[in-house]
Protein backbone atom coordinates (compact mmCIF):
# COMPACT_ATOMS: atom_id res chain seq x y z
CA UNK A 1 0.00 0.00 0.00
CA UNK A 2 1.56 3.75 -0.90
CA UNK A 3 1.94 6.21 2.14
CA UNK A 4 -1.24 7.89 3.11
CA UNK A 5 -1.81 10.80 0.82
CA UNK A 6 -5.15 11.59 2.13
CA UNK A 7 -6.30 14.59 4.04
CA UNK A 8 -8.95 15.89 5.64
CA UNK A 9 -10.25 18.20 2.53
CA UNK A 10 -10.28 15.47 -0.14
CA UNK A 11 -13.43 14.29 2.00
CA UNK A 12 -16.82 16.28 2.29
CA UNK A 13 -18.20 15.63 5.61
CA UNK A 14 -21.83 16.35 7.70
CA UNK A 15 -21.71 15.85 10.99
CA UNK A 16 -20.47 12.44 11.77
CA UNK A 17 -20.83 11.30 8.58
CA UNK A 18 -18.69 11.03 5.56
CA UNK A 19 -20.78 11.81 2.64
CA UNK A 20 -18.36 11.29 -0.27
CA UNK A 21 -15.03 12.70 -1.81
CA UNK A 22 -14.42 16.56 -2.88
CA UNK A 23 -12.85 17.22 -6.44
CA UNK A 24 -9.85 17.12 -4.69
CA UNK A 25 -10.25 13.83 -3.64
CA UNK A 26 -11.46 12.89 -6.82
CA UNK A 27 -8.85 13.97 -8.55
CA UNK A 28 -6.22 12.17 -6.48
CA UNK A 29 -7.96 8.56 -7.94
CA UNK A 30 -8.80 9.80 -11.47
CA UNK A 31 -5.54 11.68 -12.52
CA UNK A 32 -2.76 10.84 -9.44
CA UNK A 33 -3.90 6.77 -9.51
CA UNK A 34 -4.05 6.97 -5.35
CA UNK A 35 -6.51 3.94 -5.54
CA UNK A 36 -5.50 2.62 -2.20
CA UNK A 37 -7.74 4.45 0.29
CA UNK A 38 -7.65 5.20 3.98
CA UNK A 39 -10.44 6.71 5.49
CA UNK A 40 -9.82 9.28 8.64
CA UNK A 41 -11.04 8.89 11.81
CA UNK A 42 -12.28 12.48 12.68
CA UNK A 43 -13.58 15.26 10.56
CA UNK A 44 -11.83 18.56 10.65
CA UNK A 45 -13.68 19.79 13.60
CA UNK A 46 -12.20 16.66 15.59
CA UNK A 47 -16.01 14.71 15.66
CA UNK A 48 -15.11 11.03 15.46
CA UNK A 49 -16.59 9.27 11.78
CA UNK A 50 -19.51 7.21 13.07
CA UNK A 51 -21.22 6.77 9.23
CA UNK A 52 -19.69 6.32 5.68
CA UNK A 53 -22.75 7.98 3.78
CA UNK A 54 -24.88 6.58 0.85
CA UNK A 55 -22.93 6.29 -2.46
CA UNK A 56 -19.54 7.90 -0.76
CA UNK A 57 -16.93 5.74 -2.83
CA UNK A 58 -19.16 4.47 -5.66
CA UNK A 59 -17.57 3.89 -8.81
CA UNK A 60 -14.29 5.70 -7.69
CA UNK A 61 -12.09 2.76 -8.70
CA UNK A 62 -10.55 1.93 -4.90
CA UNK A 63 -8.35 -0.95 -4.84
CA UNK A 64 -8.11 -1.26 -1.09
CA UNK A 65 -9.40 0.90 1.86
CA UNK A 66 -8.66 1.23 5.57
CA UNK A 67 -11.76 1.57 7.80
CA UNK A 68 -11.81 3.21 11.02
CA UNK A 69 -12.76 1.70 14.69
CA UNK A 70 -14.92 4.33 14.58
CA UNK A 71 -17.25 3.49 12.06
CA UNK A 72 -20.74 2.21 12.97
CA UNK A 73 -22.86 1.58 9.48
CA UNK A 74 -21.57 1.60 6.27
CA UNK A 75 -23.88 3.32 3.99
CA UNK A 76 -25.82 1.84 0.93
CA UNK A 77 -23.52 1.13 -1.86
CA UNK A 78 -20.97 3.19 -0.41
CA UNK A 79 -17.82 0.80 -1.85
CA UNK A 80 -20.25 -0.20 -4.75
CA UNK A 81 -18.67 -1.41 -8.15
CA UNK A 82 -14.77 -0.46 -6.77
CA UNK A 83 -12.15 -2.83 -7.67
CA UNK A 84 -11.55 -3.90 -3.79
CA UNK A 85 -10.21 -7.42 -3.25
CA UNK A 86 -10.37 -7.69 0.63
CA UNK A 87 -11.81 -5.43 3.18
CA UNK A 88 -10.98 -5.56 7.55
CA UNK A 89 -14.22 -4.52 8.66
CA UNK A 90 -14.05 -1.92 11.94
CA UNK A 91 -14.82 -3.52 15.48
CA UNK A 92 -17.20 -0.34 16.15
CA UNK A 93 -18.93 -1.55 12.90
CA UNK A 94 -23.04 -2.79 13.92
CA UNK A 95 -24.77 -2.07 10.34
CA UNK A 96 -24.17 -2.90 6.58
CA UNK A 97 -26.60 -1.21 4.03
CA UNK A 98 -27.30 -2.26 0.80
CA UNK A 99 -25.34 -3.00 -1.84
CA UNK A 100 -22.33 -1.33 0.43
CA UNK A 101 -19.72 -3.80 -0.95
CA UNK A 102 -21.53 -4.79 -4.22
CA UNK A 103 -19.54 -6.07 -7.23
CA UNK A 104 -16.35 -5.60 -6.24
CA UNK A 105 -13.33 -8.32 -6.43
CA UNK A 106 -13.87 -9.29 -2.87
CA UNK A 107 -11.99 -12.38 -2.06
CA UNK A 108 -11.54 -12.03 1.29
CA UNK A 109 -13.63 -10.04 4.32
CA UNK A 110 -13.33 -9.82 7.78
CA UNK A 111 -15.99 -9.07 9.79
CA UNK A 112 -16.04 -7.30 13.46
CA UNK A 113 -17.61 -8.78 16.52
CA UNK A 114 -20.90 -6.31 16.54
CA UNK A 115 -22.27 -6.00 13.39
CA UNK A 116 -26.14 -7.57 13.82
CA UNK A 117 -27.46 -6.93 9.97
CA UNK A 118 -26.22 -7.47 6.45
CA UNK A 119 -28.45 -5.92 4.07
CA UNK A 120 -29.83 -6.76 0.62
CA UNK A 121 -26.86 -7.49 -2.22
CA UNK A 122 -24.35 -5.83 0.51
CA UNK A 123 -21.68 -8.19 -0.81
CA UNK A 124 -23.39 -9.40 -3.96
CA UNK A 125 -21.42 -10.43 -6.95
CA UNK A 126 -17.80 -10.84 -5.83
CA UNK A 127 -15.52 -13.53 -5.46
CA UNK A 128 -15.39 -14.91 -1.60
CA UNK A 129 -14.31 -18.12 -1.33
CA UNK A 130 -14.78 -18.43 2.77
CA UNK A 131 -16.56 -16.03 5.41
CA UNK A 132 -16.52 -16.08 8.82
CA UNK A 133 -19.23 -14.31 10.54
CA UNK A 134 -19.67 -12.73 13.65
CA UNK A 135 -21.42 -14.31 16.30
CA UNK A 136 -23.13 -11.13 17.03
CA UNK A 137 -25.01 -11.61 13.70
CA UNK A 138 -29.03 -11.95 13.70
CA UNK A 139 -29.98 -11.28 10.18
CA UNK A 140 -28.95 -12.08 6.73
CA UNK A 141 -30.86 -9.91 3.86
CA UNK A 142 -32.22 -10.58 0.36
CA UNK A 143 -28.89 -11.54 -2.35
CA UNK A 144 -26.63 -10.44 0.45
CA UNK A 145 -23.77 -12.65 -0.82
CA UNK A 146 -25.72 -13.69 -4.04
CA UNK A 147 -23.03 -14.84 -7.08
CA UNK A 148 -20.09 -15.52 -4.78
CA UNK A 149 -17.63 -18.59 -4.78
CA UNK A 150 -18.36 -20.30 -1.25
CA UNK A 151 -17.91 -23.61 -0.41
CA UNK A 152 -18.42 -23.57 3.15
CA UNK A 153 -20.51 -21.81 5.37
CA UNK A 154 -20.90 -21.77 9.17
CA UNK A 155 -23.99 -19.87 10.83
CA UNK A 156 -23.32 -18.16 13.76
CA UNK A 157 -25.51 -19.46 16.30
CA UNK A 158 -27.52 -15.88 16.92
CA UNK A 159 -28.96 -15.92 13.60
CA UNK A 160 -32.48 -15.12 13.47
CA UNK A 161 -33.04 -14.48 9.69
CA UNK A 162 -32.17 -15.69 6.31
CA UNK A 163 -34.07 -14.02 3.75
CA UNK A 164 -34.55 -14.60 -0.16
CA UNK A 165 -31.46 -15.75 -2.48
CA UNK A 166 -29.11 -14.45 0.36
CA UNK A 167 -26.71 -17.18 -0.73
CA UNK A 168 -27.71 -18.33 -4.19
CA UNK A 169 -25.48 -18.50 -6.94
CA UNK A 170 -22.73 -20.40 -4.68
CA UNK A 171 -20.83 -23.65 -4.33
CA UNK A 172 -21.88 -24.50 -1.19
CA UNK A 173 -22.09 -27.97 -0.19
CA UNK A 174 -23.36 -28.16 3.29
CA UNK A 175 -24.80 -26.04 6.03
CA UNK A 176 -26.32 -26.54 9.32
CA UNK A 177 -28.94 -24.12 10.57
CA UNK A 178 -28.79 -23.22 14.16
CA UNK A 179 -32.19 -23.49 16.33
CA UNK A 180 -32.02 -19.62 16.83
CA UNK A 181 -33.37 -19.36 13.14
CA UNK A 182 -37.13 -17.82 13.36
CA UNK A 183 -37.34 -17.63 9.62
CA UNK A 184 -35.47 -19.41 6.47
CA UNK A 185 -36.45 -18.59 2.94
CA UNK A 186 -37.12 -21.19 1.08
CA UNK A 187 -34.91 -19.96 -1.88
CA UNK A 188 -32.17 -18.56 1.10
CA UNK A 189 -29.84 -21.18 -0.43
CA UNK A 190 -30.92 -21.47 -4.50
CA UNK A 191 -28.80 -22.70 -7.49
CA UNK A 192 -26.03 -23.88 -5.06
CA UNK A 193 -25.99 -27.53 -6.91
CA UNK A 194 -24.11 -29.69 -4.05
CA UNK A 195 -26.06 -28.65 -0.73
CA UNK A 196 -26.62 -31.26 1.50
Amino acid sequence: MSPNVWENDDFIFKGDELKGMTEKGKDKVKTQGFTDMVIPPTTPEGVAIKRIGDNAFYRRGLTSVVIPDTVESIGYDAFGVCKLTEVKLPSSLVGIEGFAFYRNKLKKVEFGNKVKTIEPSAFALNELEEISLPESLEVIDTSAFYKNELTTLCLPAAIKKINMYAFCKNNIAEVEIPKSIEFLHRKAFEENTEIK
